[in-house]
């Protein structure tokens, strides 16, 4: 269970590396069990040069046969043949290295006399100088190797030439480390090279379809206006797709449903608080009639309040350049003819790419957040990399930390006393996130509160 666990926080965590981490153990276990191929034919690499001079000396036997010298005279400690009138039985299963051999002294034996004789390999064993069975070592011919032979072959005279020969290699045509390098590079090494290369661009290509829903998706909390995915990959890539277009499509249909909704409210609402209002200038307690108008005045704001917040984004596909510098001029001045303590710090031309009118009305909000609670602000640009920063200091009580995260949810206000309907901050964490920007608020040490609106630069 300890090293299933320890194998499973190795494991990696995308799909990409898994799927490439499946492909490369694949190709990586076909090549171990391809070595098994490779060894039958290095096997009978080795063993050809042994067994062509077996041959040659078999060659030989056959002629001092024909001249009807005794057979005896031929035995040698490495070569013994022996005459029999019927066969010795076969081995009943050669494996492919044996079967390999037998070919080759076949081949070997018709080229020498010219016509093809019956031949069957009894045996066949490769060995070092002790007599041990031949390992890798040998076959890449770190040490010495002998071929030990066990065959028969039917003479044209009907009898059987029955031969055990044992015959050392003598040379090897390549050196022991250039025929492992050899092996290593074209078999291991630029083989497994290639096919990872080309299991990694699969996998990338499989995959690259899941990337762009996952990209899509957190799009879509940004801005749910995005252009719809391209169906296409795999088939359950496209079902995928498909089934994420129906439902951006549905979400755009819901909000369009309540924005005709809140319009249709607002309407009727607004209709009624128009009688109101001229009901009311025509009260002639003063007092009273101030009271009322400053509550249809609330409810006329909180019915603006709600279409702004329903219709935040409906303008926010509209992507133009614009000078965000000379943007942020034109709201601080109309804060300043109107009396506002409201300032600005100068700052170079910034061009960004975005909805104008809504980032206006990021700043008005803002701003009149910061007079609301502090009576005055201050509005700073900065750039930063890719990034400009619209940072709106003020000298006010500030917020509780622990309130600061739910201050841009609806209906969420910093100060009960204070009027508003907690919809300000809302509305400009819409509104930056359709322009794929952040909004970050935090107390400053010597008090106030510092709200920071981060958005992407246009680059030149």
């Amino acid at each position: 269970m300890r090293a299933l666990g320890r194998a499973r926080r190795c494991w990696p965590d995308s799909l990409f590396a898994q799927l490439s981490m499946i492909l490369v153990i694949s190709v990586l276990s076909i090549q171990l069990l391809s070595s098994s191929i490779w060894y039958d034919v290095r096997y009978s690499q080795v063993l050809e040069a042994p067994a062509r001079l077996v041959i040659f000396r078999t060659v030989d036997v056959m002629r001092h046969l024909d001249n009807d010298r005794p057979i005896q005279a031929l035995n040698s400690e490495t070569f013994h043949v022996e005459l029999r009138a019927t066969p010795l039985p076969m081995a009943a299963r050669m494996d492919t290295a044996q079967k390999n051999v037998e070919r080759l002294l076949q081949d070997a034996l018709q080229r020498e006399t010219g016509d093809a004789r019956q031949l069957s390999l009894l045996d066949v064993a490769l060995e070092d100088d002790d007599g041990h069975p031949g390992t890798w070592s040998s076959l890449f011919g770190f040490s010495r190797t002998v071929g030990r032979f066990n065959f028969q072959l039917r003479l044209s005279s009907g009898q059987w030439l029955h031969i055990q020969a044992v015959q050392a290699r003598g040379w090897n045509g390549r050196p022991a480390w250039q025929v492992l390098g050899d092996y290593a590079m074209r078999v291991y090494l630029l083989r497994a090279l290639a096919m990872v290369a080309v299991a990694l661009v699969i996998v990338r290509l499989s995959t690259r379809p899941l990337r762009r829903l996952v990209h899509a998706a957190a799009a879509l909390g940004r801005d749910i206006r995005q252009p719809p995915l391209p169906v296409e990959g795999p088939r359950e890539m496209r079902q995928a797709a498909e089934t994420f277009n129906l439902m951006q499509q549905q979400l755009l249909d819901l909000m369009g449903e309540r924005t005709r909704l809140l319009c249709a409210v607002s309407h009727d609402l607004r209709t009624p608080l128009t009688r109101m209002r001229l009901r009311a200038e025509g009260i002639s307690d003063a007092t009273l009639r101030a009271k009322l108008i400053a509550n249809i005045d609330q409810m006329d704001t909180l019915i603006a309040s709600l279409l702004d917040s329903a219709d935040n984004s409906a303008t926010s596909n509209v992507q133009v350049p614009f000078d965000l510098t000379e943007l942020t001029r034109e709201v601080v001045e109309e804060f300043v003819d109107t009396g506002s303590d409201v300032c600005r710090d100068s700052a170079p031309p910034v061009v960004i790419c975005g909805h104008a009118p809504a980032i206006r009305r990021v700043l008005h909000n803002l701003i009149d957040n910061a007079l609301r609670h502090a009576g005055h602000a201050r509005l700073t640009l900065r750039l930063t990399g890719r990034w400009v920063e619209i940072i709106l200091h003020d000298n006010g009580p500030g917020i509780e930390d622990q309130k600061l995260a739910d201050l841009v949810k609806p209906w969420v206000r910093g100060d009960a006393d204070i009027l508003g309907h907690g919809l300000g901050l809302s509305i400009v964490q819409s509104i930056v996130m359709a322009h794929q920007g952040r909004l970050t608020l935090s107390n400053k040490p010597d008090g106030g509160l510092r709200v920071v609106v981060a958005l992407p630069v246009t680059q030149s």
